[in-house]
């Protein structure tokens, strides 16, 4: 009976170390693949991504300087003519011819004088003129041992006006210049011990429209030559004292005028500019 009973718990025992030896086997098995199984690889960036920001860095640099959100034509179109290059900066030149009547009577004497003077341009369409013009003379003469004191003569003009740039293109610049004149002069001459006497004064306001070229075309845009027709008032008055008698005139005229064309510069002097 004993006999028995141990060989019953004999073959259970046996039967639970099966069981057990079989189930450690499993899980060994279900654990080496995982732990035999390789990570997955890192995915790259995708290529679209990195050409888009290849191209947005290559358009940034051809934009440069530009505004945000400017086209990047922009660029371009800006300073495309001479006259956007000269834009601030200070031009120094021949701004024209310009007379005083003194003596007058039947055939006043005009006393002329160039203006020379500076334009600047605040912005591509508004500019300043300044000019003055000056000249005086003296002499004598002496005959048979007697020397006499020649007629003198003396002059101031100022000159000052407003260009308006109202189209450019290339070399060339349409404008529209208000401007004035403003001159004083004066002249005496010793005549048997008696002084006569003539003075003058000047005034005219007006408008010129014409062209300013500038030489652009042979690498020379600094330099320029204007041409202009106008339309001014003048107001012209004089005195005057001969053989201590005095007299005076006055005198005002409208009409066009014509100034110097960028041609004359072959044939004569021409209103020139030359910018720094």
């Amino acid at each position: 009976m004993n006999n028995g009973k141990l060989r019953i718990v004999g073959y259970l025992a046996g039967l639970a170390g099966v069981l057990v030896t079989s189930s450690a086997f499993a899980q060994a098995a279900d654990a080496a693949p995982a732990a035999a199984a390789p990570a997955p690889p890192p995915q790259p960036a995708p290529a679209p991504a990195a050409a888009d920001a290849s191209a947005s860095s290559s358009g940034s640099a051809q934009v440069g300087m530009a505004l945000p959100g400017a086209a990047p034509q922009a660029a371009a179109v800006a300073g495309s003519s001479d006259h956007d290059a000269v834009v601030g900066r200070l031009a120094v030149g021949y701004l024209g011819r310009n007379g005083v009547t003194i003596a007058g009577g039947v055939t006043p004497t005009v006393i002329p004088t160039p203006v020379i003077g500076v334009r600047y341009w605040l912005s591509d369409m508004l500019g300043i003129d300044a000019g003055l013009g000056f000249g005086l003379t003296s002499g004598s003469a002496e005959v048979a041992g007697q020397s006499n004191d020649g007629p003198s003569w003396h002059l101031f003009m100022i000159h000052g006006g407003v260009p308006l740039s109202l189209a450019s293109a290339g070399h060339f610049s349409f404008q529209i210049v208000p401007e004035l004149n403003l001159g004083f002069a004066g002249a005496s001459q010793d005549a048997g011990g008696v002084t006569n006497k003539a003075s003058g004064f000047h005034l005219d306001v007006g408008a010129r429209a014409g062209a300013e070229i500038h030489f652009g075309f042979i690498n020379v845009p600094q330099l320029s030559l204007q041409g202009s027709v106008g339309l001014r008032l003048n107001m012209d008055s004089t005195s005057q004292t001969v053989m201590n008698v005095d007299s005076s005139t006055s005198a005002f005229s409208l009409g066009t005028t014509v100034g110097d064309n960028p041609w004359n510069i072959f044939t004569s002097n021409v209103a020139a500019l030359y910018y720094f």
